[in-house]
Parts: C-alpha cells; sequence; structure tokens
C-alpha cells in the first residue's frame, strides 16, 4: 500500500517561490522543472525512505532534486508522506530543521 503526500502550506508557498523566481527568466524552464520536482516527490508515496535523515532531527529527511533540498516526514500509522519545505541546497538549512 502506498503512502500519501501531503504538503504544509510553508511548502507550497516555497514551490511557488522557487516556479516563479525560474519563470522570471524561463517560462518553459520553469514549468519543465516544476513537473520533473513533483514527479521526483511523487516517487516518495512508494519508497518514503529514499531521503537521508537529518542527523540532529532524525524524524525529518531530505531529498535532493538539484538544486533543491526537499525536507519532509514519514508518519508510518497515517501512511503519510508530509512534505514540510523547499529550500535551495546552496542556503544553510532552516534553523527549525537543524
Amino acid at each position: 500500500m502506498d503512502f500519501c503526500l501531503r504538503y504544509t502550506q510553508r511548502a507550497l508557498n516555497d514551490l511557488a517561490q522557487i516556479i516563479g523566481y525560474i519563470a522570471e527568466d524561463d517560462t518553459a524552464g520553469a514549468s519543465r522543472f516544476g513537473s520533473s520536482l513533483l514527479d521526483h516527490l511523487e516517487l516518495l508515496t512508494r519508497f518514503p525512505r529514499m531521503g537521508s535523515p537529518i542527523a540532529r532531527r532524525p524524524q525529518v529527511r531530505k531529498l535532493l532534486h538539484s538544486p533543491i533540498l526537499v525536507y519532509y516526514q514519514i508518519h508510518d500509522a497515517k501512511r503519510i508522506i508530509e512534505v514540510l519545505h523547499l529550500r535551495h541546497a546552496s542556503r544553510k538549512p532552516p534553523k527549525s530543521l537543524r
């Protein structure tokens, strides 16, 4: 049985900001990148542990979709993957996830 993928409002805002930034220079490229990112995240429904755990917060995992790091949690009992945050890999992780 596959997991269900859910996004926090913060993650949705992050996604919109990332796609909007790319679209400023390349609308088609933004669309391709957004589709590619969402397809990659969809794999989490079948392979929830494909991201690596964060050392100080082992309940949070991160997945790289270059250059974006996706932070997420697995809720095994509910069969839910909760996408928490998306962030450019060159930026420091948010304090809440360090």
